[in-house]
């Protein structure tokens, strides 16, 4: 620990510890919110639907590091189960940045009522209920 000195009237040093950083600005701050859905929904046979999902998030772990996103989701009528993933990147200036994945195709995405399971950085996020 630093150490900065302090002069007293009689003119005696006493020892006052310096300011130490947070904790968490060493380790960088992650954190995410799920805030849409938007389906393009399938037309088969001529092409399989997708599932795109986003937010906001925040990575401030150091530049060129990235965070990993998955997602699953639930629809009915007609019952449809698309799935994505993605890596957002991190950096000191990734605060409330925009983040979007989109699924791999899906013969049965549609609109409508889409329960959403969101993973950041490995931890399963509480599930959304989301109109896409």
């Amino acid at each position: 620990m630093l150490l900065a000195f302090l002069t007293t009237a009689a003119g005696t040093a006493l020892a006052a510890p310096a300011a130490v950083a947070a904790p968490s600005a060493a380790r960088g701050v992650k954190a995410v919110q799920l805030q849409w859905a938007d389906a393009w929904p399938a037309d088969p046979p001529i092409h399989s639907g997708t599932l795109t999902v986003g937010g906001v998030y925040t990575c401030t772990e150091p530049a060129g590091t990235s965070v990993g996103v998955t997602f699953s989701a639930f629809q009915i009528m007609p019952l449809a189960m698309p799935a994505g993933s993605g890596s957002l990147p991190c950096g000191p200036g990734v605060v409330d940045a925009p983040w979007q994945v989109t699924s791999f195709p899906n013969p049965d995405v549609h609109h409508g009522y889409t329960s959403v399971f969101l993973t950041f950085d490995g931890q399963d996020q509480p599930p959304q209920q989301l109109t896409a």
